[in-house]
C-alpha cells in the first residue's frame, strides 16, 4: 500500500503539469518544465519586490530508476534575489522518491548566496539515481549534485577561484561515478574554443576529450550525449553534432 501511495503521489505531480513544455534531456530522459501563468505582481515597477515570472516552478525528471522534481518559486528586486517578500519566502526545494519514500532537499541557500535569481532550468540523473544534478541558470551557470544515498549537496566547482562550474553534465549511462561536462566559462586559445571534459566523482579526476570552436556551437545551447565509444556534444536544434573518442 505505502509504495502504491507512494507511486500515486509522483504520478499525480508529473500531470500536474498539463500545458508545460516537454523536452528530452541527453540521457533520453524525460525532463518537463511548467512555468507559472499567473502573475503574482501588484506593482507595475519593474524595481519593485516581484516573482520572477521566467523562472519554471515545477521541473520533473523521470529516469529509469528514479523520479525527481524540483518545486522553486523566487522573489526579485532590481535585478537581485530577494530572500523574502510580504512574508512569503523564496525557495528552491528538491523533492525524489527513494526507498518508497519521498525525499526534499532545500537548495535555497546556493540561490540566495550566489545571487541565482534565475533558479534551476536542467536536472538530470546517474543511471541508478544514485546521483542527481541539478544546474542554475546564469550567465555563468552553477550546477549542484546531491548523493541520494546521503542526501548531501555540493557545487560542482571546475575552478572555485573564478566561480566556474561545470555545466550540461550528462553521465555515463554505465557507470555513475563518472561524466562529461563542459566548464561554464572557459574559452581557450586566442580563437576560443570549448573544451569537453569527462570527470571521475570519487577520484576528483578530469581529463580533456576534445575542443569545440566557440563560434560552431553555443555551450548554454548544447547538450552531451553517450555513444558505445563516443562522447558527443549536439546542439539543442540538433543541427550540429561534435563527436569524440574516448
Amino acid at each position: 500500500m505505502k509504495r502504491f501511495l507512494v507511486g500515486l503521489l509522483v504520478l499525480t505531480l508529473f500531470l500536474s503539469g498539463c500545458g508545460s513544455k516537454t523536452s528530452e534531456d541527453s540521457s533520453s530522459k524525460l525532463q518537463t518544465i511548467q512555468t507559472s501563468n499567473t502573475a503574482k505582481n501588484n506593482s507595475d515597477s519593474i524595481g519593485a519586490p516581484h516573482i520572477n515570472q521566467y523562472v519554471p516552478q515545477l521541473i520533473t525528471y523521470n529516469g529509469n530508476h528514479i523520479s525527481a522534481w524540483v518545486n522553486q518559486f523566487l522573489f526579485v528586486e532590481n535585478g537581485d534575489l530577494k530572500e523574502s517578500y510580504n512574508n512569503d519566502k523564496s525557495y528552491i526545494k528538491l523533492s525524489y522518491v527513494k526507498d518508497n519514500t519521498i525525499k526534499t532537499i532545500d537548495l535555497t541557500s546556493y540561490a540566495l548566496k550566489y545571487d541565482l535569481f534565475n533558479g534551476i532550468d536542467y536536472i538530470t540523473a546517474s543511471a541508478s539515481g544514485k546521483y542527481i544534478v541539478l544546474e542554475f541558470s546564469s550567465d555563468v551557470p552553477i550546477s549542484i549534485i546531491v548523493d541520494t544515498y546521503t542526501s548531501k549537496s555540493s557545487i560542482l566547482w571546475y575552478d572555485e577561484s573564478k566561480k566556474e562550474s561545470m555545466m550540461r553534465i550528462s553521465f555515463n549511462p554505465n557507470n555513475d561515478e563518472e561524466f562529461a561536462f563542459l566548464p561554464s566559462a572557459e574559452i581557450n586559445g586566442l580563437n576560443g574554443s570549448h573544451s569537453l571534459k569527462h570527470y571521475e566523482i570519487k577520484t576528483h579526476k578530469i581529463n580533456t576529450v576534445g575542443e569545440i570552436s566557440e563560434k560552431d556551437i553555443s555551450m548554454q545551447n548544447s547538450m552531451i550525449q553517450w555513444g558505445k565509444n563516443t562522447i558527443s556534444v549536439i546542439s539543442l536544434d540538433k543541427s550540429k553534432v561534435f563527436n569524440f573518442t574516448y
